[in-house]
């Protein structure tokens, strides 16, 4: 066989036959917390600082002096990383092992942070900032493969599904937090010095954090556990033991044709529109402050209104990644559960627009809140449904081209959307996601889809 030595390759069928002795080397590691509560908060930290612009664009503007847009891109450029970076830092993920991996991404944050702390220090590095956002940006490409090996090497089986959500949910209220923090620490009528000393305080603060936290991730963490955390994992590593790590080239050749085979795809491709349309929460939000701004008055209270707004959207967002796993597991419904909530966030967004339009604040309150609970059912279930279009195939594999797509579709959606702020209106910059998840909605319901995974008996 290529690549694989036959002689060391071939396992004692009886120690995998006997469930006993594999069980007797099964000892879960209470390291294992450990991890997940750094990665949770190095994940909280860079969403903190992903988010934390949003909020405050007009007094970011006015620091930096630039144009609100050019603060835009304190957001899209992780939209930027997602496009570019997604499928190398995969190829490499693949090749060099998990350590390495979460070392880069925990790395990356920590400068990300730095070079962002130096540009709030200095207000003529305005492109050190974009240049700090982007280091963060390329780290979110490494999440999503990161905490999918975590939750496999290090837990049992019947751990995995609550440590994703929780390692997501570390994400999700850095969101949140960063949000409704930064409005009630500077506003538009706070002088540059100011500005400038309380944000810079937080962004060393938790830089400092981050590099504490590489440092302690260098020393402890081991690239598997010492023994096997679940019976799957312990036949796992005594098959693969001797395998051949293929380079890079050969990694690339082969994740090529996976990639061509599933982009001739048709039932791929309408879930696909679905998957990149589905974080409409981070899209959106980018605009959001602008928006209130245009349309209520450039003010303190306006940026602390779109605080919780967005507060509000990713606690929302928490919620509805909870429900949406019993649902799906009783109902086995997976398109129809996706298509109601892709239906209900548009209807969220045409909500938010009838209130822009109306001048009526509570029910912009009430469409945000909306939309953070169903695009947190729809993000869970179409990953499922994509996993059902494409079975056999490796979800990383397939999720990969869901992230070049969701970088895509955020600088599609961000760009278009000032643009229609500053030529048409704030109620039109809304119209944008509105339109994009009426279009993923209809492909969805007309398209019929097969469902491999059941189809091979094979449950969630």
């Amino acid at each position: 066989m290529d690549g694989i030595n036959e002689n060391t390759v071939l396992v004692d069928q009886r120690t995998i036959n006997r469930e006993t002795e594999d069980k007797d080397i099964i000892q879960p590691t209470p390291k294992r917390w450990l991890i997940v509560a750094v990665i949770s908060a190095v994940s909280f930290l860079r969403s903190f600082n992903q988010a934390a612009f949003v909020t405050i664009n007009n007094v970011m503007a006015k620091y930096f002096n630039v144009m609100p847009w050019q603060i835009d891109w304190f957001s899209n450029v992780y939209g930027v990383t997602l496009f570019v970076a997604s499928v190398p830092l995969l190829l490499a993920f693949k090749r060099s092992g998990l350590k390495i991996a979460v070392l880069t991404m925990v790395a990356l944050i920590a400068v990300g942070l730095s070079l962002t702390c130096v540009a709030l220090v200095f207000r003529n590095c305005y492109l050190v900032g974009i240049f700090g956002q982007s280091m963060c940006g390329v780290s979110s490409s490494l999440t999503i493969p990161i905490r999918t090996a975590v939750a496999a090497f290090w837990f049992p089986s019947d751990e995995i599904a609550f440590v994703n959500g929780l390692m997501l949910i570390g994400s999700e209220l850095g969101h949140a937090a960063g949000a409704i923090i930064s409005p009630h620490l500077v506003s538009i009528t706070d002088s540059p010095s100011t500005v400038q000393k309380r944000l810079s305080a937080v962004f060393a603060s938790f830089a400092i954090i981050t590099w504490l936290l590489l440092v302690l991730f260098a020393v402890f963490l081991k690239e598997r556990p010492k023994y096997p955390q679940s019976l799957a994992q312990a036949k796992i590593w005594q098959s693969t033991e001797n395998i051949k790590i293929p380079n890079f080239k050969e990694a690339s050749t082969d994740f090529r044709k996976v990639q061509v085979k599933l982009l001739k795809n048709p039932h791929f491709l309408t879930v696909l529109v679905a998957q990149i349309t589905v974080p409409i929460n981070r899209y959106a939000t980018t605009l959001l402050s602008s928006i209130l701004a245009a349309n209520f008055g450039e003010h303190k209270d306006t940026n602390i209104d779109g605080g919780f707004m967005i507060m509000g959207l990713w606690l929302m967002t928490i919620v509805g990644t909870f429900l949406a796993g019993p649902l799906l597991s009783k109902t086995q419904r997976y398109k129809a559960v996706v298509t109601a909530a892709i239906g209900l966030a548009s209807l969220s967004c045409a909500l938010g627009i009838v209130g822009i339009t109306i001048l009526s604040l509570a029910l912009v309150y009430v469409s945000e809140i909306m939309l953070g609970l169903f695009t947190g059912v729809a993000m869970v279930s179409v990953i499922e449904l994509m996993v059902e279009v494409t079975y056999p195939t490796h979800i990383a594999e397939v999720y990969v081209v869901a992230m070049v797509g969701m970088g895509a579709m955020w600088l599609i959606q961000s760009i278009a959307g000032r643009m229609l702020l500053n030529k048409v209106g704030p109620a039109s910059a809304l119209a944008v996601p509105l339109v994009v998840l009426m279009i993923s909605t209809i492909l969805l319901l007309f398209k019929k889809l097969p469902f491999y995974r059941q189809e091979a008996g094979i449950s969630t």
